[in-house]
């Protein structure tokens, strides 16, 4: 068997992979999820020849479950507390998250390459299958002859079949799919490679990037792009998915098939700019086809430009593009960076910098910071001082430190600042064992900051008995008397959900907002049909879907609106309030479905709704998530007698995180002018009345003991409050006198 061997498995939610090396008679295995360091165990044989037979067995175990077995290994996780030599902190090693992300070039960093999949062609058949009028139909409307021709004779199965009719069924299939799906140009990726060959998939990908279609309600009659011209339909973002796997392939192709390849791409190069920027991202390693197109791309179609990302390595040519690509679409994942890299090695910096200067989303920020810590240089290193006063850059600069130790002692010791002067103090106490050696590599200046730290007087450590009391016994490791809480049990609020709207409210929240998208009709596909699959349970497009409830005939929205889950909750603050505005309460059960998957974006679509069910959620967000505080504080204001209700049964419930919740919210609600509404609430869950029962006691005693209130700004409890719910609670169970 070969000594490393990976399997990766992608499907139902999770993505994960299983590596196994053997070293001799030990078997090292390593497993987790994909971009995760996974968990490590070693497991020992009594010989080699037993170590391998046992490798092949969990291998096989592997593939029945699904995994797929790659072609090549990707290099360990990197990132050492601490480096040995000088030389290890001027060599690069790419993290396994960086390799399984990037796209590939040739005389690259080794990447796994996913083996190819022989059942592809048979599957992409049967796919070809159930669209097959469609395709027809569409191509019977192409405006140019030779596209209906080519898509005609790949439709057919001829052998002879040019690699554009392969191009022209993709585009049409792939315009069918709803916008959240992503197997179909895969697919077609690995059905080229499969039956056709390197060849004929990489000049199919180029015929790919130069098409798109026409929606004429049924039918995507196929056109060829124009100069200057980009694809105006969601799938435009993903027709360089087949050119992906295919770069990949190519990557790790031998000599005289790299060759045959680049051959067949020269070809297609005078197809046009969507073809040629199409062949540079193929094969980054034409450098000259690389400059030609980022060049014409800076003055012809700037469109191109984000294409050619994955290709470029030098400076001079990320110069040429920079004005034309947008930061949101370079850092939303590792596949980017890390191939730009790749590519251009040290001369990366830059890039990366300027990338986290214009993003400002916390993950990306992170994501970028990462990276530059990861980077043998004194560029990166540089790049995260000048950023150290950033929140997330500090926490990177100390990952930077611990990889390269010597590099960072000797930037720091001549940085200025108050963080610096902190981070070097930390960096010498932490190593010193590397203190002669930077001293010999710094000058005077430095010099004299490095050795101040390291030959300062220790402070003495203090004996027990000059210590405070307060810190020799602290207060937490005493044992403590804890009151057992009030516990009432049975109680429950019927309360029906109502929705109650402000003023002009709900006219408000009908109208789409400017520059939004407005919904008012469907991208591909017929009402009917959008409704017809949802209420099959199918699923429609994230687009269409949204449409019907915002915009659809009220005879075919109403009926689904209440079993409707949307998949995709983006754009929710957007759209959600329009569909909350037009069905009301029929709409809840959706809206509280989506909250829970996206507080953030939908907690504000529950504001006029009021019912037992939204005051938990209220609850448990108000406790739990500082993004959505805000939205339970104005809730607990506009719902006051609501809120109480619904909250007082958790609240005097069984110990643990409902109630806990729920008695933060009532001290809330108390806190902020609801004192009134609590306590006849509380009265009113009291059971009927009568002279003093046991439960009606119980409850007195637990309106008594609600916690302080945790957002009162001097740290105030709800007394007053207690006191009213108290005496309300007495005046409703006092028994009555006889009248006279």
């Amino acid at each position: 068997m070969s000594a490393d061997r990976m399997l990766t498995y992608v499907g139902g939610g999770s993505a994960k992979f299983w590596e196994v090396c053997q070293n001799g008679t030990e078997l090292n295995i390593r497993y987790g999820r994909v971009g995760a360091a996974g968990q490590a165990q070693v497991k020992s044989f009594d010989s080699a020849a037993a170590a391998a037979a046992a490798a092949d067995q969990l291998v096989a175990e592997k593939v029945r479950k699904g995994y797929t077995e790659d072609e090549a290994v990707a290099a360990p996780v990197t990132s050492p507390a601490g480096i040995d030599s000088v030389g290890d902190e001027d060599r690069l090693t790419m993290p396994t998250a960086w390799l399984r992300a990037l796209h590939p070039r040739r005389g690259g960093v080794k990447v796994a390459v996913k083996r190819l999949d022989a059942g592809a062609p048979k599957e992409l058949d049967a796919t070809v299958d159930e669209r097959r009028q469609l395709i027809l139909d569409s191509l019977a409307k192409c405006p140019d002859p030779e596209i209906a021709a080519a898509g005609a004779a790949y439709l057919a199965g001829e052998p002879t079949a040019a690699p554009l009719g392969a191009a022209v069924v993709a585009t049409v299939v792939a315009a069918s799919q709803a916008w959240h799906e992503r197997t179909l140009l895969p697919l077609f990726a690995e059905a080229w490679l499969v039956e056709r060959g390197l060849v004929f998939a990489a000049v199919a990908a180029t015929e790919l990037a130069s098409l798109d279609f026409d929606f004429d309600g049924y039918t995507r009659p196929v056109r060829r792009l124009a100069a200057g011209e980009s694809p105006k339909h969601w799938y435009g973002w993903k027709r360089l998915e087949p050119a992906t796997r295919v770069r990949a392939v190519l990557a790790a192709a031998s000599d005289a098939e790299y060759a045959e390849v680049v051959a067949a791409l020269a070809v297609s190069r005078e197809g046009g700019a969507h073809h040629r920027a199409a062949t540079s991202y193929l094969a980054p390693t034409e450098v000259g086809w690389v400059a030609a197109d980022c060049a014409e791309v800076s003055k012809v179609d700037p469109g191109l430009a984000l294409g050619l990302v994955a290709a470029i390595s030098t400076p001079e040519h990320w110069e040429l593009i920079v004005s034309y690509v947008r930061w949101y679409f370079m850092t939303s994942s590792l596949a980017l960076p890390a191939t730009v890299v790749d590519g251009m090695g040290d001369a990366a910096v830059p890039v990366l910098a300027g990338w986290f200067d214009d993003v400002y989303d916390a993950e990306s920020q992170r994501r970028l910071l990462g990276m530059l810590a990861e980077l043998p240089t004194d560029a990166a290193m540089r790049a995260l001082l000048d950023r150290i006063e950033h929140t997330y850059t500090q926490p990177a600069l100390l990952r930077a430190a611990a990889r390269f130790p010597r590099r960072a002692m000797r930037m720091l010791a001549t940085s200025g600042g108050k963080v610096a002067d902190l981070l070097l103090r930390a960096h010498v106490l932490g190593r010193p064992d590397l203190v002669a050696e930077v001293l010999a590599s710094v000058d005077a200046a430095a010099a004299e900051r490095i050795n101040k730290i390291a030959t300062a007087e220790t402070v003495a450590t203090a004996p027990l008995e000059a210590l405070p009391e307060v810190l020799v016994s602290p207060p937490w490791t005493r044992p403590r008397t804890v009151r057992k809480p009030v516990v009432v049990n049975d109680l429950v609020c019927a309360d029906e959900p109502t929705v109650v709207w402000g003023p002009g409210e709900r006219d408000k929240w009908r109208p789409a907002r400017p520059g939004q998208s407005s919904w008012d009709r469907p991208s591909h596909q017929r009402w009917e049909e959008i409704a017809g699959e949802i209420a099959g349970g199918r699923g429609s497009g994230w687009y269409d879907e949204i449409a019907l409830f915002v915009s659809g005939p009220a005879e075919l929205a109403g009926p689904l609106i209440e079993k409707w889950r949307p998949a995709d909750q983006w754009d929710a603050s957007e759209w959600m309030p329009r569909v909350v505005a037009r069905f009301e309460l029929a709409a809840l059960p959706m809206a509280l479905d989506s909250a829970r998957r996206s507080p953030a974006a939908v907690a504000p679509a529950l504001l006029p709704f009021a019912g037992p069910e939204v005051a938990v959620l209220m609850a448990e967000w108000l406790s739990r998530l500082k993004s959505v505080r805000a939205t339970a504080l104005a809730w607990l204001a506009r719902h006051p007698e609501a809120a109480a209700r619904a909250l007082i049964p958790a609240a005097l419930g069984k110990p643990g995180v409902a109630r806990r919740q729920a008695e933060q919210a009532l001290a809330v609600l108390a806190a902020g002018g609801g004192r009134d509404a609590v306590a006849e609430a509380a009265a009113d869950t009291a059971p009927p009345p009568r002279p003093r029962s046991p439960t009606c006691s119980r409850l007195i005693r637990a309106t008594r003991c609600l916690p302080r209130c945790p957002c009162c700004p001097r740290g105030r409890t709800s007394r007053s409050w207690r006191r009213s719910t108290c005496a309300a609670t007495r005046a409703r169970c006092r028994p009555r006198r006889p009248a006279m």
